[in-house]
């Protein structure tokens, strides 16, 4: 009896431990598990969701931190200094939870950097992209759910120091971060190209502009194993060279390892998990191939309206045609053959006059439609214009309050200086006082 009991605790305590690992082996792949976990620890934050937690113990730690940008010719490209970088800022997304801190969202696709951007005339700053941010071929970044970046998780830099390899050294103060965030525009500009995901970010020839430095276009080469990372290899443009890690889908889905050690945690995080698209989507280049088949179909309805549109036109010409010649042919006699003619020549333009109004009632439509896209092109300049005269004036009420300081130190010194000399003057004459006594 004891054997049979221990034998259905052994397959009870089996079946759910491979329950839990496939529901584990849903939520994230072999690979990333394998690579990410001397670094930190798996979590279960909502039933089913797995996130990354990295095992940090330097104070006031954030992503996209330690490492350089680097302009390549899929757009901005961060070269991370961490172990764990060659993973986290190229896949998934990375967000703040007020009881776990900074978690990492595991997702497939690839980019040069998962980031957005603010900049002014002075200064550039970016931020982890939340995983609310969802990328599309016909659209680019998108957010499923309406979240913006607090300002203290944003990285400002000046532009001289922007392209530096020890660019953390010159980070904005956290105190400082707030008037600087306030005067700073959103940039956001990811697009697909040749098969590739690119962050075109700020404009590299602003920045090499406003930093006075002639950016240079450094070579990408994607690897398919870890350890390619950091090997050297021989030729002339090698120092150029930086090496990425690109696998496909199916590589980081697929599961081969035996067990999974991931912690239960009893709290939720703070993100709506329903909201979340990435990780469970389909490949980009499937949602570019829908995007192409559904253009296709479009292009093929128009076509086809088209063409009944051009058959309807020739029917009505054709019987025009044939009324008028049988009008020439035909003699005036009668009356009633008058009559008739009249009455048909009648309903002719009536009906003349009914396509006359379809297609001007069409010209209407199309000129209506037209206004209201020229309104909003006018809108947006309006609105970029304002946010321009916003951050000039801004840099403006910069300028006078750094000469208006300049201004009063110079008063001072002048005051300070008339002080000392008649202080000077008067000991002097004291002195001759003395020497005459």
């Amino acid at each position: 009896m004891k054997r049979i009991i221990i034998l259905a605790v052994v397959l009870f305590s089996a079946v759910t431990f491979n329950v839990e690992a496939k529901k584990h082996y849903n939520g994230v792949g072999g690979y990333f598990y394998s690579q990410l976990s001397p670094y930190g620890s798996w979590i279960e934050v909502d039933y089913g969701v797995i996130v990354w937690r990295p095992t940090i113990i330097r104070v006031n730690w954030s992503p996209y931190q330690m490492g350089r940008w680097v302009w390549t010719y899929d757009g901005w490209y961060w070269d991370s200094y961490e172990p764990f970088g060659f993973i986290t800022y190229h896949y998934g997304r990375w967000y703040y939870d007020d009881y776990y801190g900074w978690l990492w969202y595991p997702d497939y696709e690839w980019a040069p950097a998962w980031v957005e951007w603010r900049y002014d005339n002075n200064y550039i700053g970016w931020a982890p992209l939340h995983p609310y941010a969802v990328f599309s071929v016909s659209v680019g970044i998108f957010f499923t759910h309406t979240y913006y970046t607090p300002y203290h998780h944003w990285n400002y830099v000046g532009y001289g120091n922007f392209c530096d390899p020890y660019v953390y050294n010159y980070y904005v103060a956290r105190g400082y971060k707030y008037r600087i965030h306030s005067g700073t525009k959103y940039r956001n500009n990811f697009v697909y190209y040749n098969g590739r995901i690119q962050n075109r970010g700020v404009d590299v020839k602003y920045v090499s502009v406003r930093s006075g430095q002639k950016i240079k276009q450094r070579d990408l080469v994607r690897v398919s194993d870890s350890r390619d990372l950091n090997r050297d290899g021989n030729g002339k443009n090698k120092r150029d060279e930086i090496r990425t890690l690109d696998l496909k889908r199916d590589e980081l889905i697929r599961n081969d390892l035996g067990r999974m050690e991931i912690k239960r945690e009893n709290r939720k995080t703070s993100v709506d998990m329903e909201k979340v698209k990435i990780g469970r989507r389909e490949d980009v280049t499937n949602v570019k191939k829908n995007d192409q088949v559904k253009n296709r179909t479009l292009d093929g309805l128009k076509t086809d309206q088209n063409r009944k549109d051009v058959k309807v036109l020739q029917k009505n010409r054709t019987e025009t045609n044939k009324k008028s010649d049988g009008n020439v042919n035909r003699k005036e006699n009668t009356r009633e053959v008058s009559k008739r003619e009249t009455g048909k020549t009648i309903n002719s333009n009536s009906r003349d006059s009914k396509n006359d109004t379809r297609k001007i009632s069409q010209t209407k439509v199309s000129k209506n439609e037209t206004s209201k896209l020229n309104r909003k092109n006018q809108e947006q300049n309006t609105q970029v214009k304002r946010e321009n005269t916003r951050v000039t004036n801004n840099t403006q009420m910069k300028r006078n309050e750094v000469k208006e300081r300049s201004r009063n130190d110079n008063q001072q010194n002048k005051s300070s200086e008339k002080k000392v000399k008649t202080d000077r003057t008067k000991e002097k004459d004291n002195s001759r006082e003395r020497s005459k006594r």
